[in-house]
């Protein structure tokens, strides 16, 4: 699950819908997954994770020094700490203000060009600014009667770039590339370091482009395009090789490259596309997910997955035991468990990929537990095609059979350009951002009160609101809304992964805004 490029991904850039940062529409593990508009990731510098001030927390890494000369220059002032432009944190630690030699200052700072407070600081040491409203602020020091320094900042509420959804827990990753997640955590699916569920977002140390959440972890892409994962790993789904711990709490780099350009953490392997198209998967192999011509049972560490004549990778979606991928000209291909038919009509498990034979062109795909859907590109208009389980009506087909091979929704159905495959259902953005959805309703996941609607037949609108990115967990879903960039989650909440800061709630019907409370 991931998000931020252009829907139509070109070679060497990921794919999505969403508008932001970074992000992922991809198939995700247990039957989850993201999808958005104008994507994009890596970047040109980065520290230990995404970026030399990966690990600030508030804005304060977003601030640089400044001379900060402004009538005292011969002080040689130098600010530390302040945001530069806009921040989502209402808190900014580590200021510091110095001096090139001793001296006396005063601190002081105004919102939106009101009065100037005076703030509690002395050179050299540092000190926070806390419980900041939204808006303009003019932070300046002075000494004496003069004002020797002067930064201007701006703290608006959070708007995100792209949401992954898991087994329970959900990631998402604000404009500015800060990555937090939230619900369950005693595998350290959250990386906070920590083993411990969340009702409310915490956030996870870097700057990001883009995150993918799977079964009992998550795999995310640094803004300089190194590649992290961490979670739970006794089936080698985080790469990070056969003597990794099984428990890893906080992300740790794969391998040394610096090139990923798209990631999908299924249930219990991973997949993922380098620069250039190159395909590695990895982790539990035991029905052939890894797709490298073998059942052996676990493989630690990325193996490139090649195919004769194939030249470049577009797009992939690790699911529950199964993986299926997009080749630069649209060809789709599939490998592993073939019980569900994702893979193709024999009972026989796939150890490599498969090509669908005649198959539509198709421009992305998301895979879910048992099922896999695609937008295809036809004629007159891009569509969604599934196939795979069909069970509780989650192929949008208005049957329950299973399907072999990409088969068209019912006829009349709402054009999509975008889809997302949870456990048991499956949703899709209109080209305007409407959401339809279909499947299994048990959980409220489809945005309808479970007792009175238990599955939807056929593809249905949800709600009125027009959103920018949609991800599918298990069963729950969050999106960014079109609008505002607000994140709101629905469906299971029974582990918090709704992150409205409760849990227990078994099937929430309606959207909810994530809690934000930095």
């Amino acid at each position: 699950m991931m998000a931020k490029r252009s829907w139509m991904m070109a070679l060497g850039l990921s794919l999505g819908l969403c508008g932001v940062l970074g992000c992922g529409g991809d198939g995700d593990g247990d039957g989850r997954d993201d999808v958005g508009v104008n994507e994009d990731v890596g970047g040109e510098d980065a520290g230990d994770v995404g970026g030399e001030d990966g690990g600030d927390v508030g804005g304060e890494d977003d601030g640089g020094e400044d001379s900060g000369d402004v009538g005292g220059g011969e002080l040689g002032v130098e600010v530390a700490g302040i945001p530069e432009g806009k921040t989502y944190f209402r808190s900014v630690s580590e200021v510091v203000v110095s001096c090139e030699e001793s001296c006396e200052i005063a601190c002081g700072l105004s919102l939106d060009g009101g009065a100037v407070e005076a703030v509690t600081c002395a050179e050299g040491e540092a000190f926070a600014l806390e419980g900041l409203a939204y808006g303009a602020y003019r932070f300046e020091v002075s000494s004496g009667e003069t004002v020797v320094a002067e930064r201007s900042f701006e703290v608006h509420p959070p708007e995100w770039a792209q949401v992954s959804g898991g087994e329970g827990f959900s990631c998402a990753v604000l404009q500015d590339g800060h990555l937090v997640c939230f619900g369950a955590g005693e595998a350290g699916q959250l990386g906070d370091g920590g083993a411990v569920s969340r009702l409310e977002p915490v956030v996870v140390a870097g700057r990001w482009a883009e995150v993918d959440a799977g079964g009992m972890h998550a795999c995310a892409i640094a803004e300089d395009g190194a590649l992290y994962c961490w979670g739970s790993s006794p089936s080698g789904a985080l790469g990070l090789g056969a003597e990794a711990e099984e428990l890893v709490a906080a992300p740790e780099q794969v391998g040394e490259a610096r090139d990923w350009l798209k990631v999908s953490a299924g249930a219990t392997h991973s997949c993922g596309i380098r620069q250039g198209g190159a395909l590695y998967c990895w982790g539990d192999n035991a029905r052939g997910a890894v797709g490298v011509g073998n059942g052996e049972d676990v493989l630690a560490e990325p193996a490139p997955v090649e195919v004769a004549g194939v030249t470049g990778w577009l797009d992939v979606s690790a699911g529950e035991g199964f993986s299926c991928a997009l080749t630069a000209e649209g060809a789709l291909y599939c490998w592993g468990r073939t019980d569900a038919g994702v893979t193709g009509a024999n009972n026989t498990d796939v150890y490599e990929p498969r090509a669908y034979e005649g198959a539509l062109s198709a421009l992305s795909l998301s895979a879910g537990s048992s099922h896999a859907c695609g937008v295809v590109d036809l004629d007159a208009d891009d569509d969604v095609y599934c196939w795979g389980d069909g069970a509780m009506y989650k192929l949008g087909t208005g049957e329950t059979r299973r399907e072999v091979s990409p088969s068209p929704r019912a006829p009349g159905a709402t054009s999509l350009v975008s889809v997302v495959s949870g456990r048991t259902f499956t949703c899709g953005l209109t080209v305007d951002g409407a959401l339809h959805c279909w499947g299994d309703n048990a959980r409220g996941q489809l945005g309808y009160d479970p007792t009175l609607v238990g599955e939807m037949v056929y593809p249905a609108p949800v709600g009125e609101e027009s959103w920018e990115v949609v991800a599918s967990g298990a069963q729950h879903i969050c999106g960014v809304k079109l609008d505002d960039k607000s994140l709101w989650c629905w469906g299971d909440n029974s582990q918090g992964q709704l992150g409205v800061g409760v849990a227990g709630e078994d099937a929430v019907s309606d959207a909810q805004p994530v809690v934000w409370p930095y």
